[in-house]
């Protein structure tokens, strides 16, 4: 809801630039105030110049050009998938177990996204070419995910920021200085408050409890998380923005919803 927001008075690209240099300035601040060690070896920058591309650069742009086209809602709704992206992505990386469950899963899941997407076609090709962005989005987060979760190795989250954040920063500028024309721009209050917020609450806050859970967690657990984003953006949505969502979008959400859990929760029954 805050990026849908934030575009009203901002272009993706340059909306991304300002969001990762706050969050990047943020991250020095403590870094420094706390005097916490910043690894300097091959492995931690490579790993940080990954997580900036995966994880920031292509999943923020796909989503914020997404977002564009279509509600903030519905975006939600398709990054739903994003468990089950990992799950596989997890069995080829990780050698994580990809059994007939979590594929009959993989499979639900799909068709929610199908049925989504028909939607979509059906609306126009504006829509349809933002949930393929989101889709993109989604594919990039898995990506980085299941690589963070084969390459870190237990450095402290908030110094893991630093590189991924920096990285981010330079690139997101670099292209909208190419493509926008930022320094023309007057970002009003509302822009300005989506924009801090989301560097402190959903780059800084989230990425140090991401890198934080990673290290403790299964893969695949801590993808768990997005299955609140549809429901609490869907509401927000509603509530704040005046969006709604068809029953094609209801019925969607729900297969994909029932392909999570069935690739996820549910465990065949022991026999006695």
């Amino acid at each position: 809801m805050m990026i849908k927001i934030g575009l009203r008075g901002a272009p993706p690209l340059t909306s991304i630039a300002v969001r990762m240099t706050i969050a990047s300035a943020i991250v020095a601040v403590i870094i420094a105030l706390a005097r916490i060690r910043v690894p300097r070896e091959a492995r931690f920058v490579k790993l940080g110049v990954f997580v900036g591309f995966f994880q920031v650069i292509l999943p923020y742009t796909f989503v914020y050009y997404g977002e564009q086209r279509i509600p903030s809602g519905l975006a939600a709704v398709l990054y739903a998938t994003f468990p089950l992206l990992v799950a596989v992505l997890a069995r080829f990386w990780l050698s994580s177990p990809l059994t007939t469950r979590k594929l009959a899963g993989v499979a639900v899941g799909i068709i929610g996204v199908a049925v989504i997407f028909s939607d979509n076609l059906r609306l126009g090709y504006e829509q349809a070419a933002g949930t393929a962005m989101v889709m993109g989005s989604v594919m990039a987060s898995a990506i980085g995910s299941v690589g963070t979760k084969k390459w870190g190795h237990g450095d402290h989250p908030i110094a893991s920021l630093l590189i991924p954040f920096v990285t981010s920063a330079l690139v997101m500028i670099a292209l909208a200085l190419s493509v926008e024309s930022p320094l023309e721009l007057g970002f009003n209050r509302a822009t300005w408050g989506t924009i801090f917020y989301l560097a402190a609450v959903g780059s800084v806050g989230a990425f140090a409890c991401f890198f934080y859970v990673m290290q403790r967690l299964d893969v695949t657990v801590v993808s768990y998380q997005t299955f609140l984003i549809p429901i609490v953006a869907v509401l927000l949505g509603a509530t704040f923005l005046g969006e709604s969502i068809s029953s094609r979008v209801g019925m969607g959400a729900a297969l994909i919803l029932a392909g999570i859990s069935l690739a996820t929760f549910m465990r065949p029954r022991r026999s006695t």
